[in-house]
């Protein structure tokens, strides 16, 4: 046995460990009511396990390549999603276990999520509230149906709600430097994990500025630590990325693939992403079915793809982004309607170009179509009431809505829906439990 493949096996070790101190800690303090979900979890994984495929298989390759010493090649860089995830991966790759743990340790990560949740909501409410809130954000479907694949999706569960239990408790808890410095390295993390989570941060930081401009309060200057902390402990792989793409702050090379599909002019199109493969006519075992639904995708995009063939990855990202522009200019009215598309595949996986629908599409429309009513429902009430929310609440929510913006613009997806359900049920949560109380108590006051 080699002195790396005993550093590794320490290390695996040592990180299964420090998540059994975590667990244990967590159930020590009152919370074993929450432990049926990790059971369900585990019964969810072992059932439901597949075979490797599409994003799983990237992932799996650049924990490949960390065992060897790099992230991308430095030739021909391919960005298309940050380390967060592969380097969780690395330890099983290199000492070559068996997958289904790794997918168990994602169970693992949505479940400390989740008493992350329960926690963040007992700063505010009652323990009953919290609980069923938590049972209600564990049994969300979209999310247990994602748990038993090996895709970043558990992790950034883990990170953002670990981020917003810490970044609550900073601002509850008279700016207490071990929250805040918590809080900025689950965001780092975050960050490393899903990349849009720069721009985001990028975003919040320049409100907060602004904030910190116009008010009188410590609190946005706080946040604005917190932000640019988190954006520190990425630095190593902004580093990297420039080191190996020669452009600052330039962090996927799948940016202008996604645009260019966001921009499409033909119609029956609704801007959903189709892979390279699919446009090339590149045919996959038992899919005859599906490859001749995509005859007229083929025909709309592959001689585009084909001149795209020989460019590097960086070069062909370019490419994408420049048609993509030419496109939203010359097409602004197909834009503003795959835009519209784009926000219902977020919420509700629909429409799908050349797809056909199936009743999965229930486990998406229901659960979020619950959260997007009492949304609207609480909406009035929330702004005019706003003083009476807490800072640090509105603040997660204002970030999570940037997110669910720039995914929109981006890539409407229902699993990357998942990030913004836990803030959006903490606001719910507050908001239904404390204002309108406070709404009833006024009525109370006027009939008198």
């Amino acid at each position: 046995m080699t002195r790396s493949s005993i550093g590794l096996k320490t290390t695996l070790r040592k990180i299964i460990l420090n998540l059994n101190r975590i667990i244990i800690s967590m159930i020590k303090r009152k919370i074993l009511s929450l432990s049926p979900l990790l059971a369900i979890y585990i019964v969810i994984i072992v059932l439901l396990n597949n075979p490797l495929e599409g994003d799983e298989l990237r992932y799996m390759a650049y924990a490949e390549n960390l065992t060897q010493g790099f992230y991308t090649s430095p030739d021909n860089p391919d960005l298309s999603n940050g380390p967060g995830y592969p380097l969780v991966l690395l330890p099983f790759v290199a000492l070559d276990v068996n997958l289904m743990i790794p997918n168990i340790i994602n169970g693992i990560f949505v479940f400390l999520g989740i008493l992350f949740f329960y926690k963040s909501l007992r700063l505010y409410l009652k323990p009953k509230i919290a609980l069923i809130s938590s049972y209600v954000l564990g049994l969300y479907p979209p999310l247990l149906h994602f748990m038993p694949d090996l895709l970043s999706e558990s992790l950034s569960f883990f990170l953002i709600n670990g981020f917003i239990f810490h970044f609550c408790s900073f601002h509850l808890k008279k700016n207490n430097p071990k929250n805040g410095v918590l809080a900025s390295l689950f965001l780092g993390f975050l960050v490393l994990t899903k990349v849009i989570f720069f721009h985001v941060v990028v975003v919040s930081m320049t409100m907060l500025v602004l904030m910190s401009v116009f008010k009188k309060s410590q609190r946005p200057k706080w946040s604005l630590l917190i932000l640019t902390v988190g954006i520190l402990f990425t630095t190593p792989f902004l580093v990297y990325a420039y080191k190996v793409t020669n452009k600052p702050f330039y962090l996927g090379t799948r940016g202008g693939e996604l645009l260019y599909h966001r921009s499409t002019p033909f119609e029956n199109e609704y801007g959903n992403w189709f892979s390279a493969d699919r446009i090339l006519g590149v045919r996959f075992e038992g899919d005859s079915e599906e490859y001749q639904r995509l005859e007229k995708l083929r025909l709309n995009h592959g001689e585009f793809y084909q001149r795209l063939q020989p460019l590097s990855n960086m070069e062909r990202d370019s490419a994408l982004k420049v048609k993509a522009i030419e496109n939203m200019k010359k097409y602004p009215i197909k834009y503003l309607k795959n835009t519209m598309a784009s926000t219902g595949r977020l919420f509700f996986n629909i429409p799908n170009s050349y797809k056909n629908q199936g009743l999965q599409t229930y486990g998406y429309l229901i659960p979020n179509g619950i959260i997007l009513v009492f949304l609207v429902l609480i909406a009035r009430t929330a702004i005019l009431e706003r003083s009476r929310i807490p800072f640090e609440i509105k603040s997660v929510v204002i970030f999570v809505l940037i997110y669910g913006f720039g995914i929109i613009l981006l890539l409407g997806k229902p699993r990357y829906f998942i990030m913004m359900v836990p803030g959006l049920i903490l606001f719910l949560v507050y908001s239904y439990s404390k204002l309108l109380k406070i709404n009833l108590l006024k009525k109370e006051k006027k009939s008198v």
